[in-house]
Protein backbone atom coordinates (compact mmCIF):
# COMPACT_ATOMS: atom_id res chain seq x y z
CA UNK A 1 0.00 0.00 0.00
CA UNK A 2 1.23 3.18 -0.90
CA UNK A 3 -0.53 6.60 -0.04
CA UNK A 4 0.39 10.33 -1.67
CA UNK A 5 -1.27 13.40 -1.28
CA UNK A 6 -2.54 15.39 1.51
CA UNK A 7 -2.43 14.00 5.22
CA UNK A 8 -5.77 13.21 6.58
CA UNK A 9 -6.45 15.64 9.84
CA UNK A 10 -9.46 13.81 12.23
CA UNK A 11 -9.72 16.79 14.14
CA UNK A 12 -11.47 18.91 11.54
CA UNK A 13 -15.40 18.53 11.54
CA UNK A 14 -15.21 18.05 7.73
CA UNK A 15 -17.03 15.36 6.76
CA UNK A 16 -14.88 12.64 5.14
CA UNK A 17 -15.67 10.74 2.29
CA UNK A 18 -13.93 7.62 1.16
CA UNK A 19 -14.22 7.18 -3.12
CA UNK A 20 -13.04 3.55 -4.33
CA UNK A 21 -11.80 3.63 -8.31
CA UNK A 22 -10.62 7.55 -7.49
CA UNK A 23 -8.13 7.97 -9.97
CA UNK A 24 -10.48 6.89 -12.97
CA UNK A 25 -13.26 8.29 -15.11
CA UNK A 26 -16.30 9.36 -13.08
CA UNK A 27 -14.29 8.73 -9.68
CA UNK A 28 -11.93 11.61 -10.25
CA UNK A 29 -14.82 14.34 -10.89
CA UNK A 30 -16.81 12.77 -8.46
CA UNK A 31 -13.69 13.69 -5.66
CA UNK A 32 -13.59 17.19 -6.84
CA UNK A 33 -16.77 18.07 -6.21
CA UNK A 34 -16.76 16.41 -2.78
CA UNK A 35 -13.46 18.35 -2.19
CA UNK A 36 -15.32 21.47 -3.28
CA UNK A 37 -18.45 20.89 -0.58
CA UNK A 38 -15.55 20.50 2.16
CA UNK A 39 -15.47 16.98 2.36
CA UNK A 40 -11.99 15.60 3.45
CA UNK A 41 -11.54 12.74 1.05
CA UNK A 42 -9.86 9.42 0.84
CA UNK A 43 -9.10 8.00 -2.30
CA UNK A 44 -8.48 4.49 -3.11
CA UNK A 45 -7.19 3.25 -6.35
CA UNK A 46 -5.37 0.29 -7.69
CA UNK A 47 -3.75 1.64 -10.91
CA UNK A 48 -4.77 -2.11 -12.30
CA UNK A 49 -3.78 -2.43 -16.02
CA UNK A 50 -7.79 -2.49 -17.80
CA UNK A 51 -6.61 1.02 -19.29
CA UNK A 52 -3.92 3.52 -19.73
CA UNK A 53 -2.33 4.12 -16.29
CA UNK A 54 -1.28 7.20 -17.68
CA UNK A 55 -4.19 8.69 -17.61
CA UNK A 56 -5.30 7.51 -14.48
CA UNK A 57 -1.93 9.19 -12.65
CA UNK A 58 -3.03 12.16 -14.74
CA UNK A 59 -6.08 12.38 -12.75
CA UNK A 60 -4.54 11.72 -9.54
CA UNK A 61 -1.99 14.02 -9.80
CA UNK A 62 -4.84 16.62 -9.99
CA UNK A 63 -6.23 15.91 -7.36
CA UNK A 64 -3.36 15.61 -5.00
CA UNK A 65 -3.05 19.11 -5.25
CA UNK A 66 -5.67 19.82 -2.15
CA UNK A 67 -4.70 19.48 1.18
CA UNK A 68 -7.81 17.87 2.26
CA UNK A 69 -7.11 14.78 -0.40
CA UNK A 70 -5.51 11.64 0.33
CA UNK A 71 -4.79 8.82 -2.39
CA UNK A 72 -4.42 5.27 -1.12
CA UNK A 73 -3.08 2.79 -3.59
CA UNK A 74 -3.52 -0.31 -3.62
CA UNK A 75 -6.38 -3.29 -4.32
CA UNK A 76 -9.46 -3.63 -2.39
CA UNK A 77 -8.68 -6.79 -1.57
CA UNK A 78 -5.54 -6.53 -0.16
CA UNK A 79 -5.61 -3.22 1.39
CA UNK A 80 -6.07 -2.91 5.76
CA UNK A 81 -9.24 -1.56 4.44
CA UNK A 82 -10.76 -0.82 8.53
CA UNK A 83 -7.51 1.36 9.08
CA UNK A 84 -8.64 3.25 5.75
CA UNK A 85 -11.93 3.52 6.89
CA UNK A 86 -11.64 4.34 10.21
CA UNK A 87 -13.40 8.34 10.81
CA UNK A 88 -15.52 7.28 7.08
CA UNK A 89 -18.34 8.58 7.15
CA UNK A 90 -19.32 8.06 3.27
CA UNK A 91 -18.09 5.43 0.81
CA UNK A 92 -19.43 6.00 -2.84
CA UNK A 93 -17.95 2.50 -4.24
CA UNK A 94 -17.17 3.12 -7.95
CA UNK A 95 -13.99 0.68 -8.38
CA UNK A 96 -14.47 -2.11 -10.75
CA UNK A 97 -12.81 -3.58 -14.31
CA UNK A 98 -15.17 -2.41 -16.82
CA UNK A 99 -15.91 -3.54 -20.65
CA UNK A 100 -18.76 -6.02 -22.08
CA UNK A 101 -16.47 -7.79 -24.54
CA UNK A 102 -13.77 -9.40 -22.51
CA UNK A 103 -13.76 -13.11 -23.68
CA UNK A 104 -15.81 -15.59 -22.02
CA UNK A 105 -12.41 -17.70 -20.54
CA UNK A 106 -12.08 -18.76 -16.98
CA UNK A 107 -9.05 -15.95 -16.48
CA UNK A 108 -11.51 -13.03 -17.46
CA UNK A 109 -14.01 -14.15 -14.92
CA UNK A 110 -11.45 -14.44 -12.28
CA UNK A 111 -10.82 -11.22 -13.21
CA UNK A 112 -14.48 -9.57 -13.16
CA UNK A 113 -14.81 -11.76 -10.10
CA UNK A 114 -11.93 -10.32 -7.65
CA UNK A 115 -12.05 -6.82 -8.94
CA UNK A 116 -16.10 -6.17 -8.84
CA UNK A 117 -17.57 -8.57 -6.83
CA UNK A 118 -15.29 -10.11 -3.99
CA UNK A 119 -13.77 -6.63 -3.69
CA UNK A 120 -17.42 -4.92 -3.12
CA UNK A 121 -18.15 -7.85 -0.52
CA UNK A 122 -15.14 -7.68 1.11
CA UNK A 123 -15.54 -3.52 1.40
CA UNK A 124 -19.14 -4.13 2.54
CA UNK A 125 -17.86 -6.29 5.44
CA UNK A 126 -15.76 -3.25 6.32
CA UNK A 127 -18.28 -0.71 5.49
CA UNK A 128 -20.38 -2.49 8.34
CA UNK A 129 -17.31 -2.17 10.95
CA UNK A 130 -16.47 1.50 9.93
CA UNK A 131 -20.67 2.27 10.60
CA UNK A 132 -20.59 4.83 7.71
CA UNK A 133 -23.74 6.80 6.64
CA UNK A 134 -23.87 5.63 2.97
CA UNK A 135 -22.90 3.16 1.23
CA UNK A 136 -23.23 4.64 -2.55
CA UNK A 137 -22.47 2.11 -5.07
CA UNK A 138 -21.97 2.51 -9.04
CA UNK A 139 -23.81 -0.36 -11.44
CA UNK A 140 -25.04 -0.17 -15.11
CA UNK A 141 -27.62 -0.35 -17.19
CA UNK A 142 -25.83 -3.24 -18.68
CA UNK A 143 -28.02 -5.55 -16.42
CA UNK A 144 -30.80 -5.34 -18.14
CA UNK A 145 -29.28 -7.40 -20.77
CA UNK A 146 -30.19 -7.22 -24.73
CA UNK A 147 -33.03 -5.65 -25.46
CA UNK A 148 -34.68 -4.19 -22.63
CA UNK A 149 -38.46 -2.67 -22.06
CA UNK A 150 -37.78 0.85 -23.20
CA UNK A 151 -37.67 3.30 -21.21
CA UNK A 152 -36.54 0.83 -18.73
CA UNK A 153 -37.81 1.14 -15.00
CA UNK A 154 -35.50 -0.15 -12.24
CA UNK A 155 -38.03 -3.00 -11.45
CA UNK A 156 -37.31 -4.55 -14.55
CA UNK A 157 -35.94 -7.92 -14.87
CA UNK A 158 -32.27 -8.24 -14.81
CA UNK A 159 -30.58 -10.47 -17.90
CA UNK A 160 -26.71 -9.58 -17.77
CA UNK A 161 -25.06 -10.95 -21.06
CA UNK A 162 -21.53 -10.28 -20.25
CA UNK A 163 -19.07 -10.80 -17.21
CA UNK A 164 -18.59 -7.49 -16.08
CA UNK A 165 -22.74 -7.10 -16.15
CA UNK A 166 -23.15 -10.56 -14.20
CA UNK A 167 -20.44 -9.11 -11.61
CA UNK A 168 -22.44 -5.93 -11.41
CA UNK A 169 -25.18 -7.93 -10.58
CA UNK A 170 -23.70 -10.32 -7.89
CA UNK A 171 -22.44 -6.42 -6.37
CA UNK A 172 -26.18 -4.98 -6.35
CA UNK A 173 -27.37 -8.35 -4.99
CA UNK A 174 -25.08 -8.21 -2.16
CA UNK A 175 -25.30 -5.07 -1.09
CA UNK A 176 -29.29 -5.36 -1.25
CA UNK A 177 -28.48 -8.18 1.50
CA UNK A 178 -26.25 -6.50 3.58
CA UNK A 179 -28.59 -3.64 3.85
CA UNK A 180 -31.77 -6.23 4.38
CA UNK A 181 -29.72 -8.02 6.85
CA UNK A 182 -27.27 -6.29 8.89
CA UNK A 183 -28.51 -2.41 7.84
CA UNK A 184 -25.89 -1.33 5.73
CA UNK A 185 -27.02 2.08 4.32
CA UNK A 186 -26.83 1.51 0.69
CA UNK A 187 -27.68 3.48 -2.24
CA UNK A 188 -27.89 2.23 -5.65
CA UNK A 189 -26.74 3.62 -9.10
CA UNK A 190 -27.80 2.33 -12.24
CA UNK A 191 -25.31 4.30 -14.59
CA UNK A 192 -26.20 4.68 -18.48
CA UNK A 193 -23.62 4.92 -21.33
CA UNK A 194 -21.33 7.62 -20.22
CA UNK A 195 -18.99 10.10 -21.88
CA UNK A 196 -17.23 13.60 -21.29
CA UNK A 197 -13.69 14.53 -20.41
CA UNK A 198 -11.33 11.77 -18.67
CA UNK A 199 -12.97 9.07 -20.59
CA UNK A 200 -11.79 6.11 -20.31
CA UNK A 201 -9.67 5.16 -23.80
CA UNK A 202 -12.32 2.09 -24.71
CA UNK A 203 -14.92 3.83 -25.08
CA UNK A 204 -17.06 5.01 -28.03
CA UNK A 205 -16.66 8.52 -27.50
CA UNK A 206 -13.10 8.94 -26.80
CA UNK A 207 -12.03 5.80 -29.85
CA UNK A 208 -14.40 7.93 -32.56
CA UNK A 209 -13.20 11.74 -31.64
CA UNK A 210 -9.39 10.12 -31.74
CA UNK A 211 -9.81 8.23 -35.02
CA UNK A 212 -11.57 11.00 -36.53
CA UNK A 213 -9.07 13.61 -35.39
CA UNK A 214 -6.07 11.19 -36.71
CA UNK A 215 -7.83 10.51 -40.02
CA UNK A 216 -7.80 6.59 -38.67
CA UNK A 217 -10.61 4.07 -39.47
CA UNK A 218 -13.63 4.12 -37.29
CA UNK A 219 -15.40 0.69 -36.52
CA UNK A 220 -18.61 0.23 -35.70
CA UNK A 221 -20.02 -2.69 -34.58
CA UNK A 222 -23.32 -3.86 -36.16
CA UNK A 223 -25.40 -1.28 -38.15
CA UNK A 224 -24.83 1.96 -36.12
CA UNK A 225 -28.80 2.16 -35.78
CA UNK A 226 -28.59 0.38 -32.41
CA UNK A 227 -29.73 3.24 -29.93
CA UNK A 228 -28.07 4.49 -26.34
CA UNK A 229 -29.19 6.52 -23.10
CA UNK A 230 -25.76 9.20 -22.77
CA UNK A 231 -24.82 10.44 -19.43
CA UNK A 232 -22.62 13.35 -19.05
CA UNK A 233 -19.81 12.47 -16.53
CA UNK A 234 -21.07 15.73 -14.64
CA UNK A 235 -24.72 14.54 -14.17
CA UNK A 236 -23.03 11.49 -13.35
CA UNK A 237 -21.51 12.91 -10.20
CA UNK A 238 -24.41 15.27 -9.36
CA UNK A 239 -26.29 11.93 -9.55
CA UNK A 240 -24.51 10.88 -6.32
CA UNK A 241 -24.25 14.62 -4.89
CA UNK A 242 -28.02 14.61 -4.86
CA UNK A 243 -28.05 10.80 -3.26
CA UNK A 244 -25.28 12.84 -0.18
CA UNK A 245 -28.03 15.07 0.04
CA UNK A 246 -31.39 13.17 0.02
CA UNK A 247 -30.09 9.83 1.68
CA UNK A 248 -32.49 7.56 -0.20
CA UNK A 249 -31.10 4.72 1.85
CA UNK A 250 -32.08 1.13 0.50
CA UNK A 251 -32.89 2.43 -2.88
CA UNK A 252 -32.23 1.98 -6.50
CA UNK A 253 -31.48 4.53 -9.31
CA UNK A 254 -31.61 5.14 -13.06
CA UNK A 255 -29.28 7.75 -13.91
CA UNK A 256 -28.84 9.08 -17.84
CA UNK A 257 -28.82 12.56 -19.04
CA UNK A 258 -31.61 11.84 -20.90
CA UNK A 259 -30.41 12.54 -24.56
CA UNK A 260 -30.70 9.11 -26.91
CA UNK A 261 -29.28 8.65 -29.82
CA UNK A 262 -27.96 5.88 -32.60
CA UNK A 263 -24.88 5.05 -32.90
CA UNK A 264 -24.56 6.71 -36.55
CA UNK A 265 -26.07 10.05 -35.29
CA UNK A 266 -23.53 9.88 -32.49
CA UNK A 267 -20.81 9.66 -34.93
CA UNK A 268 -21.98 12.32 -36.71
CA UNK A 269 -22.05 14.68 -33.68
CA UNK A 270 -18.39 13.50 -33.50
CA UNK A 271 -17.88 14.47 -37.20
CA UNK A 272 -19.36 17.91 -36.54
CA UNK A 273 -17.32 18.74 -33.42
CA UNK A 274 -14.05 17.49 -34.97
CA UNK A 275 -14.37 18.89 -38.00
CA UNK A 276 -13.78 16.09 -40.13
CA UNK A 277 -15.09 13.06 -41.86
CA UNK A 278 -14.90 9.40 -40.13
CA UNK A 279 -13.73 6.92 -41.71
CA UNK A 280 -16.36 4.66 -41.09
CA UNK A 281 -15.89 0.63 -41.30
CA UNK A 282 -18.85 -1.17 -40.60
CA UNK A 283 -18.03 -4.81 -38.19
CA UNK A 284 -20.10 -7.71 -36.95
CA UNK A 285 -22.16 -6.53 -34.06
CA UNK A 286 -20.62 -8.22 -30.52
CA UNK A 287 -23.52 -10.37 -28.65
CA UNK A 288 -22.68 -9.33 -25.23
CA UNK A 289 -24.17 -5.35 -26.80
CA UNK A 290 -27.18 -4.07 -26.00
CA UNK A 291 -29.54 -3.27 -28.63
CA UNK A 292 -30.78 -0.61 -26.96
CA UNK A 293 -30.64 1.65 -24.13
CA UNK A 294 -33.44 4.02 -22.70
CA UNK A 295 -33.47 5.39 -19.09
CA UNK A 296 -36.81 5.86 -17.39
CA UNK A 297 -35.23 8.26 -14.35
CA UNK A 298 -38.35 9.34 -13.13
CA UNK A 299 -38.00 8.24 -9.97
CA UNK A 300 -34.30 9.78 -9.57
CA UNK A 301 -36.28 12.80 -10.71
CA UNK A 302 -38.99 12.84 -7.94
CA UNK A 303 -36.38 11.27 -4.92
CA UNK A 304 -33.47 13.34 -6.01
CA UNK A 305 -34.17 15.89 -7.77
CA UNK A 306 -31.90 14.81 -10.58
CA UNK A 307 -32.55 17.01 -12.97
CA UNK A 308 -29.60 16.61 -15.82
CA UNK A 309 -29.41 19.50 -18.80
CA UNK A 310 -26.04 18.50 -20.41
CA UNK A 311 -26.78 18.23 -24.77
CA UNK A 312 -25.07 15.61 -26.22
CA UNK A 313 -23.14 18.24 -28.68
CA UNK A 314 -21.92 20.00 -25.23
CA UNK A 315 -20.72 16.44 -23.82
CA UNK A 316 -19.05 15.67 -26.85
CA UNK A 317 -17.05 19.10 -27.53
CA UNK A 318 -16.30 19.19 -23.90
CA UNK A 319 -14.61 15.74 -24.18
CA UNK A 320 -13.01 16.50 -27.20
CA UNK A 321 -11.64 19.95 -25.43
CA UNK A 322 -10.27 17.80 -22.98
CA UNK A 323 -8.52 15.28 -25.50
CA UNK A 324 -6.81 18.14 -27.72
CA UNK A 325 -5.01 19.07 -24.34
CA UNK A 326 -3.87 15.73 -23.45
CA UNK A 327 -4.60 12.75 -25.63
CA UNK A 328 -4.45 14.53 -29.13
CA UNK A 329 -1.60 16.95 -28.10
Amino acid sequence: MSCYGGSRDMSTTAPVSVVTGAAGFIASHLCEALLARGHQVVGIDGFTDTYDVNQKRGNADELAGSDRFRMVEGHLMELDIDSILDGADYIFHLAARAGVREGWTPKNFEHYMRDNSRSTQRLADAALRAQVKLFSFASTSSIYGFNPQLPTPETHSLEPRSFYAMSKSLDEQVLTAYHRLFNLPTVILRYYTLFGPRQRPDMLVHIGLKAIAMGQPLTIYGDGEQTRELTYVHDAVDAQVHVLDALPIGEIFNIGSGPTASVNELVAEMEGVVGKSADRVYADRHPADQLHSQADTSKARTVLGFDPTTTIHEGVKAEYDWMCQTVLR
